[in-house]
């Protein structure tokens, strides 16, 4: 079941599970990642490591699902998959996210406004049941975001050199569905 999208500002002031999270005070359940989508994860998170140990180590890879208060934005805490710091910030530069198929506006419109707002400089939103990779990159493209659905070198532009493999993202090994 789908919560409708409201703007408005809702009654809660925390999360009360670590599988929700709020956008101004409304709950909202986040789902339970498939097996593959875990996978995906621990491969963006294990590269994503050991890219900045090796050039850049004052940034830093939050655990996945780590809360994440948005500042001037009241009562919104959010638990992205993976949310990089950049020479030693406070706030993340670089976030991933999986779609939610049943809610997928919040991730592709209001998720995008919340984390341009924050000061976020590349949102990726990736969906792998539809095998693609959404990365908006706020800096230079603002609101028009780059589809990647083919195999292809996929840059994170906030390095210089940091690039993962659209092939290796979305390998799926044979159990995992």
């Amino acid at each position: 079941m789908s919560n409708l999208l409201r703007l408005e500002k809702g009654p809660e002031t925390e999360c009360r599970a670590e599988d929700i999270e709020l956008i101004r005070g409304i709950e909202y359940k986040k789902r339970e990642l498939s097996d593959w989508e875990k996978d995906i994860v621990r491969y963006l998170h294990a590269m994503a490591s050991k890219y900045i140990l090796t050039h850049r180590p004052l940034d830093k890879v939050a655990l996945p699902h780590d809360t994440l208060e948005i500042p001037n934005m009241e009562h919104t805490i959010l638990r992205p998959e993976i949310a990089m710091t950049v020479n030693g910030h406070d706030f993340p530069e670089w976030i991933v996210e999986f779609v939610d198929p049943e809610q997928d506006e919040i991730s592709y419109l209001v998720k995008a406004n919340i984390y341009k707002h924050a000061g976020v400089q590349e949102y990726w939103v990736v969906d792998a049941e539809k095998k693609m990779l959404t990365s908006y990159v706020f800096e230079k493209g603002g609101w028009i975001p780059n589809c990647y659905d083919s195999p292809q070198r996929i840059k994170v532009s906030i390095y210089k050199e940091l690039y993962f493999s659209y092939s290796d993202i979305f390998a799926k090994k044979e159990d995992a569905q």
